[in-house]
């Protein structure tokens, strides 16, 4: 009887390309609908195809690695070329299910905190998954898997699901719009509006305490010292957080953390949330944003009320979102982890530049934005205008041009620009409150700090620029300007570097300036701490909306706009809160000056500390055992205030609007 004659099989160079395209559209779907499973977030259905598309294209290259170095295998040990299909990709298939859970685990849960649950967790969830690959590997040995009712039925599932995603993708914009529409509590249009236009500038990761302006010996913010001499500085201004994800939400809503629940890298902005520039729009206002922050973007839902919105492009916004930006970020925290994986985070990089969109700024340096700001406000003179633009700051990597670098480096010779230490060293220790990170040396620490003075200066030349341009186009007599930070950093103050993993005061201490020609009270100095929630309510009495605009809810802050017209110090009623979540470790801070305390709860441990801080502005001596009273105290304080935010808890819901519905919506206005 003759031999059967064995079918060739794919080769891996096939096989393997193939299961990783099929088995990275499978992980970028999951992903996608993981997010929108959990709610308020920055993705959407209509994500589907382009974040499929882009882990296809990823695992893909990953698939051809790994069966060039399979076939390089079989041919070594001489053996047959053949492979087959649905083994390789249930293989890719359960790493990508394993890295999708892992990945969740480590963003919401631990947030890349390295502590001992984090290590033990994941070391259990590692062990485990390489059993059960094991256990995988041993089965197809004995049985190779045949492509059946299921696998088909699994397929074409996906299949539907992308098909689906690219339809939505390649519609056009008005019928790409989800039917379950947000509810948004938009505001009612009204024709009296004051004359002023208004520029609130954010410069990132700027700490008061290193401009001229607040005291620093250095000379790194002339013109902003210049335009606090003709307007308010605020001495103490704090920020509600350390991080972007939760403070720039807050400021623009006067609104806690804890009730706009923006406090993890992929939370949407809560439909019913007012923001500024909402305010400007409903007065007839031109109003635009310009942004280097993916964490202010219309990505993030922050295009309410805005005409246009200049900001890097929205698919590599979210993107880096996704699971390899979780993780292969995050990684950099672990150098052995971080070195293995550098080649696949490069190649993803690469991957994102063949964007499914059109990048508004091309470069997000301050000379671009400003260019881009003063051409709009050239274009938009007919009527007034609100501007808001977040930039680098004092974000790091800490890059400016040479000429301002000399004039801070505390060397004779300055070094060529690749040996700049541009960024903080990398700490295993971000967790709350913070308890270590890798200390360096004096001078290298200065190195760094010099650096980072420099980039404030680069962007404070470049706000002269805007000054001088409203200057010539006689517009600053007519416009208001605000510039703030929305969080500071730190160099190794209290043991760690960078932001987002404490909240002492080099960390939510920031600038706040406003000026308003022969409308405002020139150097005016408040020493009064304030927080930067009391800014929209404060800027709404001020303009005098208060009688104009109806808001659907009180706001958080504080208004100071009366005793700021007079001229003299505002009374400050309430503690100061600023708070910080990372994955399951929370902290919160209450300043009622000159007391502030710190709590920080991470896991089953909780740590209060107290400050006084006329007499320890660094904060340095804990003295919470010394005064119980005090501390139990603001203890007290601070619960009320979370106790009642979170009475005014905002979530993004969304709710089928019917035809009729919308129709009747469109001829009141409120929808286009």
């Amino acid at each position: 009887m003759a031999q059967k004659r064995q079918k060739p099989g794919f080769t891996p160079l096939l096989v393997g390309p193939l299961s990783g395209l099929l088995s990275g559209i499978c992980l970028g779907e999951w992903n996608v609908l993981l997010e929108r499973l959990k709610g308020k977030s920055i993705f959407d259905f209509s994500d589907l195809a382009g974040i499929a598309i882009w882990h296809g294209l990823l695992w893909l290259v990953i698939g051809l690695a790994a069966g060039l170095v399979w076939t390089i295998w079989l041919v070594v040990r001489r053996k047959p070329l053949k492979t087959n299909f649905m083994n390789w990709f249930i293989i890719f298939s359960y790493f990508a299910v394993w890295i999708l859970g892992q990945g969740f685990i480590n963003t919401y849960v631990f947030a890349g905190i390295l502590n001992r649950s984090a290590i033990v967790l994941n070391a259990v969830i590692f062990i485990l998954a390489i059993g059960g690959l094991v256990l995988l590997w041993q089965k197809s040995k004995k049985r190779a898997p045949s492509f059946n009712a299921f696998w088909k039925s699994y397929l074409a599932i996906h299949l539907t699901v992308l098909l689906a995603g690219l339809v939505i993708l390649l519609a056009p914009a008005n019928i790409r719009q989800n039917p379950w529409v947000n509810e948004e509590s938009d505001l009612i249009p009204v024709t009296g509006r004051p004359a002023k236009n208004v520029i609130l500038v954010i410069w990132d990761a700027v700490r008061a305490d290193h401009l001229s302006c607040y005291g620093y010996p250095l000379q790194t913010s002339p013109f902003l010292d210049s335009l606090a001499s003709r307007g308010i500085l605020f001495e103490q201004a704090i920020a509600a957080s350390s991080h972007t994800v939760e403070s720039v939400p807050s400021f623009l809503s006067s609104t806690l953390p804890t009730s706009h629940q923006m406090n993890d890298i992929t939370s949407f902005l809560p439909s019913n949330l007012i923001i500024i520039p909402q305010v400007f729009k409903a007065l007839g206002y031109n109003t635009a944003a310009f942004s280097f922050n993916p964490y202010f973007s219309p990505a993030y839902g922050y295009n309410k009320g805005l005409d246009r919105f200049f900001a890097p492009d929205e698919f590599s916004i979210k993107a880096y979102k996704t699971i390899f930006g979780h993780i292969l970020d995050r990684s950099t925290r672990l150098p052995v982890v971080s070195q293995g994986l550098k080649p696949i985070y490069l190649l993803s990089q690469k991957l994102v530049a063949f964007s499914f969109g059109e990048t508004e700024l091309t470069s997000t340096d301050p000379e671009t934005i400003t260019s881009r700001m003063t051409n709009w406000i050239k274009n938009h003179a007919q009527k007034p205008f609100f501007m808001l633009a977040h930039l680098e700051g004092g974000h790091a990597p800490y890059l400016a041009p040479t000429a301002f670098v000399k004039k801070f480096w505390p060397e004779e010779n300055l070094p060529e620009r690749e040996s700049w230490p541009t960024t903080f060293p990398q700490s295993l220790g971000l967790f709350l409150p913070f308890r270590e990170g890798p200390e360096i040396a004096e001078a290298d620490r200065q190195k760094i700090i010099s650096l980072y003075d420099a980039k404030i200066l680069y962007h404070d030349y470049w706000l002269g620029q805007l000054l001088e341009f409203l200057k010539a186009e006689n517009r600053l007599k007519d416009t208001l300007l605000l510039v703030t930070a929305d969080h500071g950093e730190e160099f190794y103050d209290h043991r760690g570097w960078g932001h987002g993993h404490s909240l002492y005061q080099e960390l939510i201490h920031v600038p706040l300036i406003m000026s308003g020609e022969g409308w405002l009270p020139a150097g005016l100095k408040i020493k009064t701490p304030v927080s930067l929630l009391d800014l929209f309510p404060t800027l709404f009495n001020l303009l005098g909306l208060n009688n104009v605009i109806s808001l659907p809810y009180p706001l958080e802050g504080e208004d100071l706009s009366q005793e700021l017209g007079e001229g003299r110090e505002p009374e400050k009623k309430e503690p100061i809160c600023s708070e910080l979540t990372q994955g399951s470790q929370q902290a919160w801070s209450l300043v009622n000056y000159p007391w502030k305390i710190i709590h920080s709860v991470f896991g089953s441990e909780e740590v209060t500390a107290l400050y006084n801080l006329a007499d320890d502005p660094q904060e340095k001596n804990d003295l919470s055992t010394t005064h119980p009273e005090e501390t139990k105290k603001l203890l007290a304080s601070l619960q009320k205030l979370i106790n009642l935010a979170e009475q005014k808890v905002f979530r993004s819901q969304r709710r089928w609007i019917s035809p009729a519905e919308k129709e009747k919506l469109r001829s009141l206005g409120y929808i286009d």
